[in-house]
């Protein structure tokens, strides 16, 4: 597979060369009027490449950069999510253990044992709650700022269609900044639990959530039992 960076830089160093190649040559052995303009089309066609290549570069270095920075912040995420699981389950088992010392009765302990399976099942009513608020953060979203619909949908001008633009990438944006986190540490306990959840997770590093995202979390939910177990 060719390396795109590697072919950047060649050719970058190449046009460079060239340059100046071209300038040293016509400095020592300056050309007619013939071929004056020759050697200056040729010195221009370079520089042209070598801008080009140049910023292309530049792009690519910024776009990795980014990429790295959002792969890096979503592991944090991620980490963090299992950290919180990680945490709630310890502390089900202290409380157990510490129920268990203190009391020999076998119905205490039962009731022990109940009071920590309706711990384990938050995860169910933790999915609803954040699909209630992601829901009703877009009807009070849409009713302060609302759609800036074109005056003629069949044939919207440029500056409606990039009005609409905007609108969407500043909707997209803070509804992940708001929900993006808990959405993401939420479907990673659902992956732990057997869920096919790649896709959403894949898409939540690039800092987007599919659109919809709020009735797969609900066919998630509805999967569990009371105990927060997959039904059979």
């Amino acid at each position: 597979m060719v390396n795109v960076d590697l072919v950047i830089s060649v050719g970058i160093w190449a046009t460079g060369v060239g340059m100046s190649a071209v300038g040293i040559e016509m400095t020592l052995n300056p050309p007619s009027e013939k071929t004056k303009w020759g050697y200056r089309g040729a010195f221009i066609l370079m520089g042209v490449v070598f801008v080009g290549l140049g910023v292309w570069q530049f792009d690519r270095t910024e776009k990795e950069s980014k990429r790295l920075a959002t792969e890096h912040q979503q592991e944090q995420l991620r980490n963090e999510g299992n950290i919180k699981y990680m945490q709630g389950q310890l502390d089900s088992v202290n409380k157990l253990l510490a129920g268990l010392t203190a009391n020999s009765d076998p119905k205490q302990i039962a009731t022990l044992l109940a009071g920590m399976n309706v711990q384990r099942s938050t995860l169910k009513k933790d999915t609803f709650v954040v699909c209630s608020e992601m829901e009703q953060w877009t009807k009070d979203r849409l009713k302060t700022h609302p759609f800036p619909s074109a005056a003629d949908p069949a044939k919207a001008t440029q500056k409606e269609i990039e009005a609409q633009n905007a609108y969407w990438q500043s909707f997209t944006s803070d509804y992940y900044t708001r929900f993006g986190p808990r959405v993401l540490a939420i479907v990673q306990q659902y992956g732990a639990k057997g869920v096919d959840v790649r896709a959403i997770e894949q898409q939540a590093t690039y800092g987007y959530m599919p659109n919809d995202i709020v009735i797969k979390l609900r066919a998630f939910a509805n999967r569990l039992d009371d105990n927060g177990n997959l039904k059979q």
